[in-house]
């Protein structure tokens, strides 16, 4: 698993915190507010702008997606995708690497319980901490392990479960879009939404011979837990 999170992170270097127009890789386009029925006022990294779009969109919604600057300079969405509601707020990110939180691997079930556990218990924790773990002890008592990282100063969404002989994996990056993948003995493989993500990755593997990984494109890549069922009252 290691091996694969290095791979992740390897890439994820190449993200931007600028407006990547022409980018490879896909981007995050917050929808700030619909203007009229095909025009929208959207924040694409740190910069706020007016376009079109032929699909509907919804106010407040964070996307995953292609953005380009055609001939005229006219700016041209595509392969517009939501974006977990867990993904979208950094402030319930943890400051830890990928590499860190999966140093004493495997994680096992009951002893991450506890420590989340003895995390709550602590009467001076922040209210976003809170809902942080939170959200992740509900999603281990549905067998999930969900952790929301920041690597690098950026957002990685970390969600895995155990099935058998295998681990069944979910990692989302802002810049590379949602994967998902299955680790098993002698076979690994991972899917990817975005075609210049599966690109970028497949270029990676050839860097990391000892993966021995089958790569592919998937037209929805689902997280496996949401959180709309959390019903503590974190508020208070």
């Amino acid at each position: 698993m290691q091996k694969l999170v290095g791979i992740g992170s390897d890439i994820g270097r190449t993200s931007s915190s600028s407006v990547p127009f022409n980018a490879a890789l896909p981007i995050s386009i917050e929808v700030l507010k619909k203007i009229d029925a095909m025009r929208y006022r959207l924040r694409v990294g740190r910069k706020e702008l007016s376009t079109k779009s032929h699909k509907t969109l919804d106010e407040g919604q964070v996307y995953w997606g292609n953005f380009f600057e055609g001939k005229g300079g006219v700016l041209t969405l595509s392969h517009l995708y939501k974006q977990p509601r867990l993904f979208q707020d950094e402030t319930y990110f943890l400051p830890i690497a990928l590499e860190d939180f999966f140093e004493n691997e495997p994680i096992q079930y009951e002893t991450f319980k506890h420590f989340l556990l003895q995390i709550l218990s602590d009467k001076t924790i922040s209210k976003s901490l809170f809902q942080t773990y939170t959200t992740m002890l509900l999603a281990l008592s549905k067998g999930i392990v969900h952790a929301p990282l920041l690597h690098e100063g950026k957002k990685v969404l970390v969600q895995l479960y155990h099935e058998a002989s295998s681990i069944h994996f979910y990692l989302a990056f802002e810049h590379l879009g949602p994967l998902h993948g299955q680790l098993m003995a002698n076979h690994t493989t991972l899917t990817c939404l975005y075609e210049n993500t599966f690109i970028l990755l497949e270029k990676a593997l050839r860097q990391h011979k000892s993966v021995a990984l089958e790569l592919g494109l998937e037209k929805e890549i689902e997280p496996f837990f949401e959180g709309s069922d959390l019903v503590l009252d974190i508020k208070g």
